[in-house]
């Protein structure tokens, strides 16, 4: 039996054949900022919840013994908790007088693939903005956001109280009065996540452009050297004692976080993909979307300034 093979039109493409074209196109969009998306670890999960275990105590056998002791044996104690998926998307409809339009002399040529593009990028924001907001799970659609991941108070996830008794590795370090940014609080944020756990290999701040500014002014100061240049300003990437300060222009403009991004997950059960939706109008219409959730293994090791000065 012969078969005909089928050309790849647009108005005609299956589900596949769809993401195949403009697939590339969204993850590329997505991977083109430097942001809290791009810098999350994404892990796979095959559920509709992500289930992430905790380690709430150590091994109580640790200890020194004499010859000849019988060796008692434990372990540590874990606890198991579950965050939900979230759907995530953005919807493109092109109406068949808009394509034909477009072709047209003094068109743009392809108005399908140009609103996919743009519905791309919207797509992008759209899901940096959760993932630096503070969307509740339980009341929310939305991904939860750093907001809520690093705080100190209130629910997370299946735990009622962050700060209960047994749950205290739910509540990160957070501190709220109104000040200006200062290298001693940066410091303070380091040392308060070190001495909770958190590794010094994987830390990061991150923060507004506007406090990443009022960095900039604060050790201007202190590095005043007689100009061999004409350039003025800041290359690559700044730190503080070794940790990187990286910016988020969707982060609060009034906040900081110093993080352990080890304890960062984003949970991902469908990567973003291209899907065909049907029409029954003249027009072509197609979704993106993802399923994926994030979380904090462990906020006590991040720390979150809120109220600074902008």
């Amino acid at each position: 039996m012969t078969y005909q093979v089928k050309a790849l039109g647009v108005n005609t493409n299956s589900r596949a054949e769809l993401n195949d074209l403009y697939g590339s196109v969204v993850l590329e969009t997505l991977n083109l900022e430097r942001n809290f998306y791009n810098a999350i670890s994404k892990v796979a999960n095959t559920s509709d919840r992500y289930g992430f275990r905790v380690r709430t105590a150590a091994n109580p056998t640790a200890d020194s013994y004499e010859e000849l002791d019988i060796i008692g044996t434990g372990n540590v104690t874990r606890q198991r908790h579950y965050a939900e998926m979230k759907l995530t998307k953005v919807g493109v409809e092109v109406s068949g007088l808009e394509m034909a339009s477009a072709a047209g002399g003094g068109g743009i040529g392809d108005i399908w693939a140009e609103e996919m593009r743009v519905a791309a990028e919207d797509f992008a924001v759209e899901i940096d903005e959760q993932l630096t907001a503070g969307a509740a799970p339980a009341s929310s659609n939305d991904m939860t956001g750093l907001q809520y991941l690093v705080d100190s108070t209130g629910v997370y996830f299946d735990v009622a109280d962050r700060a209960a008794a047994g749950y205290e590795w739910a509540c990160a370090n957070e501190e709220s009065t109104a000040e200006d940014l200062s290298i001693s609080r940066m410091r303070q944020m380091i040392k308060t996540n070190v001495v909770d756990g958190a590794n010094l290999a994987n830390s990061v701040f991150w923060t507004h452009p506007t406090q990443a500014d009022k960095y900039k002014d604060l050790i201007q100061d202190l590095q005043r050297t007689v100009p061999v240049s004409g350039r003025v300003g800041y290359e690559g990437v700044m730190s503080l004692d070794g940790i990187p300060i990286m910016t988020d222009i969707r982060i609060t403009e009034t906040e900081m976080y110093c993080l352990d991004m080890g304890t960062m997950k984003l949970a991902v059960l469908q990567p973003p993909v291209v899907e065909a939706l049907p029409e029954p109008k003249d027009a072509q219409a197609a979704f993106i979307k993802m399923y994926a959730q994030a979380v904090c293994t462990l906020p006590k090791v991040n720390y979150k300034k809120t109220a600074l000065t902008t």
